[in-house]
């Protein structure tokens, strides 16, 4: 069977791109990729390197451009099934299918977050003919039927996702000061990056702790409301905005904890990562968080909006060493255990075979 996999963008520095690199480079010869916005070109020769058959549509918003070019696909390399995701790679697949009624269609839910405007009203029409779901998590999957009733009659999959041990691209990274404290997250309201902010004024007046270092890869929105309110509370040298870091891998390996205090989170990749890196980990008690890490045995989980509970659980983890050490070696081992690369592929591997039977 041959797959086609249309993505947004080369963007590494997502989940979605990730593991779609990770699928090209197991299916390799008998992949295929659309871009709709190839953007992020740094990142295309790792896509190139999978062997799989690359293809980019300049087209923006001229959706049946899109269309046309990847029914040539289809035809040219004897495409069998379709996997997209977010609402315009929705919109192509089902569409493209139209014209294609042999092409078997599976949408990966990658967020819990809800399409606004028209495409709210339309999606559930062009769900009507998708033939498999894959959720990324129990919680994408009851949010998303929540708001879309008509998936609750669907075929579905739950296919947690998987990683394995970075690799560094060896570009140059800060030096993260002890005691270092990172997140890796895009700067939006949902990531709630705001309530660290608020931890590090806590820890810094009421617990006397300037020797700790808040460290932020990744850009976004809220960065500019972020950095006044850093400003506002003049803690400007214990709190460090990184942006975009290409370098994951050297930041996981110099932090001593990662936090990750999203409130809506539906799975988190770099959750796996930091993992791999045997760092104890404290992440929300909300959204998807609660099915990767267990509470005390793999990483802490703490209310999203309770500073206090931030502080106090950080504290613990500085203070005792023994602890840290011990919640990262079993963290370690869970991932591996429990989201390798291999489970995920295996698992994408018979849902492939599934759908191909019609099961």
């Amino acid at each position: 069977m041959n797959i086609l996999y249309i993505l947004t963008s080369y963007n590494l520095y997502g989940g979605t791109p990730k593991k779609t690199l990770d699928l090209l480079k197991s299916f390799q010869e008998r992949s295929s990729l659309y871009l709709y916005t190839p953007a992020y070109e740094e990142f295309k020769y790792l896509f190139e390197e999978t062997n799989a058959n690359i293809y980019e549509g300049l087209y923006r918003r001229k959706i049946w451009k899109h269309i046309q070019k990847i029914v040539e696909i289809i035809d040219r390399d004897k495409i069998d099934i379709i996997q997209t995701q977010f609402s315009f790679g929705e919109i192509l697949g089902v569409l493209v299918k139209r014209k294609r009624p042999h092409i078997k269609l599976v949408v990966s839910f990658e967020t819990p977050l809800t399409p606004t405007g028209v495409r709210k009203y339309i999606l559930p029409k062009f769900y009507s003919h998708v033939d498999r779901f894959i959720y990324i998590s129990d919680y994408v999957k009851r949010e998303k039927e929540k708001n879309f009733p008509i998936l609750k009659n669907k075929k579905t999959k739950i296919i947690f996702n998987g990683t394995d041990k970075l690799i560094s691209n060896k570009s140059t990274v800060p030096n993260l000061k002890t005691f270092s404290l990172l997140d890796v997250a895009g700067l939006s309201d949902w990531k709630n990056i705001k309530t660290l902010v608020e931890m590090m004024k806590l820890l810094i007046y009421k617990y006397n702790r300037t020797d700790i270092h808040l460290y932020v890869a990744g850009d976004g929105d809220e960065r500019e409301n972020l950095e006044m309110q850093i400003k506002e509370y003049g803690i400007e040298n214990n709190i460090h905005l990184l942006g975009n870091q290409s370098n994951v891998l050297g930041l996981l390996k110099q932090a001593d904890i990662f936090v990750h205090p999203s409130y809506k989170e539906g799975f988190g990749i770099v959750i796996l990562e930091a993992m791999i890196e045997a760092k104890p980990i404290i992440v929300s008690n909300a959204g998807a968080l609660p099915e990767i890490i267990e509470e005390n045995v793999s990483g802490f989980l703490v209310d999203p909006f309770d500073i206090e509970q931030w502080a106090k659980t950080v504290l613990k983890l500085i203070d005792d060493k023994d602890l840290s050490k011990k919640i990262g070696l079993q963290a370690q081992e869970i991932v591996k255990e429990k989201f390798s690369i291999e489970e995920y592929v295996i698992k994408h591997k018979k849902l492939y075979e599934e759908v191909m039977e019609n099961v």
